[in-house]
C-alpha cells in the first residue's frame, strides 16, 4: 500500500504479484500507478531559486535483516530540511518500483532547481564493484541479481548533477553487510543456502557504536569521483560499515541533524564537524565526502555568496586562454561577436583578417594547380577553411580518375601564419561557474577539437555534456538515468517494472539501450537459470554498464578494459568511415556522379568559352548534345572546352564550371548515396545535435563521423531499428548501417541540408 502524506508518498509493503490469475487486478493497479505518475509529472517544475529534497528511510526489509533507525533518521531529516525552506518529499520503506518512481519525479524537478538534496538511510553496499541502495523487497541470491533488485548510486549522482548551485547526496547507508550471512560470492555464482535463522533473527537489529569495522563480511561502499558542484557524503569511509546506533538516530544522522540547521555554516565545514563528532563518538567510524565545489561559499541554511568581479570580463578571459591558439576563423568570429567591447577585440579582428588572407592565397594556388597534391595540401593546412567541402568533392573526383600509383606529387603551399599576440597563460583558476559556461558557449561549436578537448579537460561537466577527454564519464556511451526519465510516461515501460514480462519484451524493442529493461525481464520471469548472467554479460560488452563515477578496483579494471576496446574500435573508425562512407561518397558515388560532373563542367565551360570566341567548341558541344548521347556530349564538350579554355583563358568559364560541377556532384552524390546502406551507428558519430523530425517521426541529427571533419545530416541506426527494422542491417565491421532509400530520405552534408531547408522552414 501507499499513502499521500504532507511530504509525499509513503510506500508501504507491496508484495510482488506473481500469480497469472491476478493479471486483471494488476492491470487495474498499474493503470492507477500510471495515472498517479502522470499527475506527478505534470506538477510544476522547481521554480527559480527553489530548494528540493528527497528523503528516504528504509527499515522494514523483507529478505535481509531489518534496521531500527533509518525511519527515524529520515523523518527527522525531512523535518529539518522543511524548516530550512526545502520542498521535501519524504518516503519510507520503498520497494524497487516505488524507489524508481520517486527518482523519476525528483529528477524532473531537479532540472530547474537551484539546490537538491537526496538523503537515504537504510541498507547500502558495494556488490560486484558497484554501489547499490537496497529496496525493501530486494531478493539477492547472487551478486548478479543486484542489477535487477537494487538501485545504482550513480542514478542519484546523475540527478544531483542537474541543479544550478549544488547537488548533495547523503548516504547513511553502509550500516552493515545485509548479505553477510548469505555469503554472496563472485558475480554469477549462486549463494550458499541460508542457514535457518535463530529465533528472533527477523527482528530489527541494533549495532553498537564500536561495530564499524572492515571485517570480512563488512563491505561498505566504494569511493566515487564527481564534479559539477556535486557532493556525495558517506556515513563511513569506503570499504567500512557504519553504526546503526542504539538511540533514536544513528551516530552519523544524529550529528548531521544537530548542525544542518545552523545558520551560515558553509557546507564543507558542516561535514567536517560531522566527521569529527562521529569519529569521537564511535572511535572507528570515519565519514567521507567526495566532490568539488565552485568558487564561493555554499550553505544549506543561507544564501551562497556571489562573485563580485565583472562576469563578462572574466568569461572573456576564460575563453581567451583557449581561443587564441586556434586557426579556426568561425570560432574567432564567435569570440569577437560575444565580446565586442572586450580587451582582445582588436587582436582578434586582426587575427581573423590575417588567417582569411592566408587561406584565400592558398585557395588561389589550389585553383591554379587543380591537382591531387594541391587539394590535399589545402585540406591538411586549412581543415576548418571556407572551401573545405568544395575541396573534398573535387578531391574525390580526382582520386577516382587518377591512374594507379599516381601520388600527385608535392606542392609548396603556405600554412596559417603564427599568431602575433602573446600566448602566455592567463590566470583563470578562480573563475566562477557562470564565467566558465559563458566561455563554453563561445567554444562548444568549434570544429577545432584541440580547443574543445583542452577546455573540457580544464572544466569537465556532466551537466553541460562536457566530459574530460579520457574520463570515465566520456567513456559511458549511454546515460541510463536519462533513459529512465525519458521513458517515464511509456505505459509498456511502467508495466515492465511492475512485473509484466510481455511489456518488458515490447519495451526492449523500443529502447534497446535501456539495459534495466532486460534485467527486469529476467526478474519478471523469476530469474531463470542464466538469464541475468547473459543479460549482464551482453550489457557489459556493449559498454552499457560503464561506471561514470564509481572507483572500486573492479570497476576501474573493467573501465580500463573497455577503454582498450574503444581505442581499438576508434582505430578502425577511420577505416570504416573512409572505407565505407568515403567509398560510397568518393568511389561508388563517383561512378554515378562522374558523368554529371563532367557534363556540367564541360557544358558550362563550353558555353562561356564560346561566348569568348570559340565557335568550334560551341559547334562540337551542340552537335554532341543534339545526338542525345550523354557520354558523347561529355567527351565532345570536354575536348572543345579544353581547347576553348586554352585559347580564351576564360575565368568566367572556369568559375561557372567549378560552381556547376560542385552543385551537380552534391546533388548526384546525395541521390546515389540514398540508395546505398550508410554506416549510421551512433558509436561512429560525435558532435551530435538534434535538428528535427521527419514526417514519419524519425529524428534527424547533425553530426560528424569520428576522425572526419565534415558535418552530415542523417538518422541514428539504433532509433531507426525501433521503427523500420527492415532499413537497418549490420555491416561486416559490426556497426549498424541504414538504407536511406528505403526510408525515403537522402543522406546529405549539413551544408546541402541547410541549402534545402531555409531557416523559416526548419523544425
Amino acid at each position: 500500500m501507499f499513502e499521500i502524506g504532507c511530504f509525499g508518498i509513503h510506500a508501504r509493503r507491496k508484495r510482488r504479484d506473481i500469480s497469472h490469475s491476478l493479471t486483471f487486478v494488476r492491470r487495474i493497479i498499474l493503470f492507477g500507478f500510471a495515472t498517479l505518475t502522470i499527475l506527478l509529472a505534470v506538477q510544476p517544475q522547481a521554480s527559480a531559486g527553489e530548494k528540493i529534497a528527497l528523503v528516504i528511510g528504509n527499515n522494514d526489509y523483507r529478505k535481509v535483516p531489518k534496521l531500527i533507525n533509518p525511519a527515524n533518521d529520515a523523518a527527522d531529516m525531512a523535518t529539518s530540511l522543511g524548516r530550512l525552506g526545502y520542498t521535501v518529499r519524504h518516503l519510507a520503506d520503498l520497494d524497487y518500483n516505488h524507489f524508481r518512481q520517486a527518482l523519476i519525479e525528483f529528477g524532473n524537478a531537479a532540472r530547474t532547481a537551484d539546490k537538491a538534496v537526496v538523503f537515504f538511510a537504510g541498507h547500502g553496499v558495494e556488490i560486484d564493484g558497484k554501489n547499490w541502495l537496497i529496496p525493501v523487497d530486494a531478493e539477492i541470491k547472487s551478486e548478479i541479481d543486484v542489477y535487477a533488485e537494487a538501485i545504482n548510486l550513480e542514478t542519484l549522482i546523475d540527478i544531483s548533477v542537474m541543479p544550478k548551485i549544488i547537488g548533495l547526496v547523503v548516504l547513511d547507508a553502509c550500516r552493515n553487510d545485509p548479505f553477510e550471512t548469505t555469503k554472496v560470492a563472485a558475480a554469477g555464482r549462486a549463494l550458499s543456502s541460508r542457514t535457518a535463522p535463530p529465533k528472533g533473527a527477523g527482528e530489527p537489529t541494533s549495532r553498537t557504536p564500536s561495530s564499524s569495522t572492515s571485517t570480512a563480511g563488512a563491505r561498505g561502499l566504494a569511493p566515487v569521483e564527481v564534479n559539477d558542484n556535486v557532493l556525495v557524503a558517506f556515513s563511513a569511509a569506503a570499504g567500512t560499515t557504519a553504526s546503526d546506533g542504539s538511540g533514536r538516530n544513528s551516530p552519523y544522522s544524529g550529528s548531521l541533524l544537530r548542525h544542518v540547521e545552523a545558520p551560515q555554516l558553509e557546507i564543507n565545514y558542516l561535514f567536517r564537524i560531522v566527521h569529527d563528532e562521529v569519529w569521537k563518538e564511535t572511535g572507528t567510524q570515519e565519514p567521507a565526502i567526495y566532490g568539488t565545489l565552485p568558487k564561493g561559499d555554499i550553505y544549506l541554511n543561507g544564501d551562497a555568496t556571489t562573485a563580485t568581479s565583472d562576469g563578462g570580463a572574466d568569461a572573456e578571459q576564460v575563453a581567451w586562454e583557449f581561443v587564441r591558439s586556434t586557426t579556426e576563423i568561425a570560432t574567432l568570429r564567435r569570440f569577437a561577436d560575444q565580446f565586442p567591447a572586450g580587451s582582445h577585440t582588436v587582436e582578434i579582428n586582426e587575427r581573423i583578417a590575417q588567417l582569411k588572407a592566408a587561406e584565400e592565397n592558398a585557395w588561389k594556388i589550389v585553383e591554379r594547380q587543380k591537382s591531387l597534391a594541391a587539394y590535399r595540401a589545402y585540406l591538411d593546412l586549412y581543415p576548418y577553411g571556407e572551401h573545405v567541402e568544395n575541396a573534398k568533392v573535387t578531391l574525390a573526383s580526382l582520386q577516382k580518375s587518377a591512374k594507379p600509383g599516381q601520388a600527385g606529387g608535392q606542392i609548396d603551399m603556405p600554412g596559417p601564419p603564427p599568431a602575433s599576440y602573446q600566448l602566455a597563460s592567463a590566470d583563470t583558476t578562480t573563475s566562477s561557474s557562470d564565467s566558465v559556461e559563458k566561455a563554453w558557449d563561445v567554444l562548444k561549436e568549434a570544429h577545432d577539437q584541440s580547443v574543445v578537448g583542452q577546455f573540457a579537460e580544464r572544466y569537465p561537466s556532466a551537466r553541460r555534456n562536457r566530459p574530460a577527454p579520457g574520463s570515465d564519464l566520456a567513456l559511458r556511451p549511454v546515460n541510463s538515468t536519462e533513459l529512465m526519465l525519458r521513458t517515464a510516461q511509456d505505459s509498456d515501460v511502467n508495466a515492465c517494472f511492475d512485473g509484466d514480462a510481455g511489456a518488458c519484451a515490447t519495451s526492449i524493442k523500443k529502447y534497446p539501450d535501456y539495459v534495466q529493461l532486460q534485467f527486469q525481464l529476467c526478474r519478471s520471469k523469476g530469474n531463470p537459470r542464466g538469464c541475468m548472467v547473459n543479460a549482464v554479460t551482453e550489457a557489459r560488452k556493449r559498454g552499457l554498464l560503464v561506471s561514470a563515477y564509481t572507483r572500486s578496483e573492479e570497476e576501474k579494471a573493467r573501465n580500463r578494459e573497455y577503454r582498450r576496446v574503444v581505442a581499438r574500435v576508434n582505430q578502425n573508425v577511420g577505416n570504416v568511415v573512409s572505407g565505407v562512407v568515403s567509398n560510397v561518397v568518393g568511389n561508388v558515388v563517383s561512378n554515378a556522379v562522374s558523368a554529371s560532373v563532367s557534363a556540367a563542367a564541360s557544358n558550362a565551360a563550353a558555353t562561356a568559352a564560346a561566348n569568348a570566341a570559340s565557335g568550334a567548341a560551341s559547334r562540337a558541344a551542340s552537335s554532341a548534345a543534339s545526338a542525345s548521347a550523354s557520354h558523347a556530349a561529355s567527351n565532345a564538350a570536354s575536348r572543345a572546352a579544353s581547347s576553348a579554355a586554352s585559347n580564351a583563358a576564360s575565368k568566367s568559364a572556369s568559375s561557372a564550371a567549378s560552381s556547376a560541377a560542385s552543385r551537380a556532384a552534391s546533388a548526384a552524390a546525395s541521390n546515389a548515396v540514398g540508395r546505398i546502406p550508410i554506416p549510421s551507428d551512433v558509436r561512429l558519430k560525435e558532435d551530435v545535435i538534434a535538428l528535427g523530425q521527419t514526417g514519419s517521426g524519425l529524428r534527424l541529427y547533425r553530426y560528424r563521423y569520428k576522425g572526419d571533419a565534415t558535418l552530415y545530416v542523417g538518422v541514428m541506426a539504433q532509433e531507426v531499428a525501433q521503427r523500420v527494422p527492415a532499413a537497418v542491417s549490420p555491416g561486416l565491421d559490426g556497426y549498424l548501417q541504414v538504407d536511406y532509400g528505403l526510408l525515403g530520405l537522402e543522406f546529405l552534408t549539413y551544408r546541402d541540408w541547410i541549402a534545402r531547408n531555409p531557416v523559416s522552414e526548419l523544425n
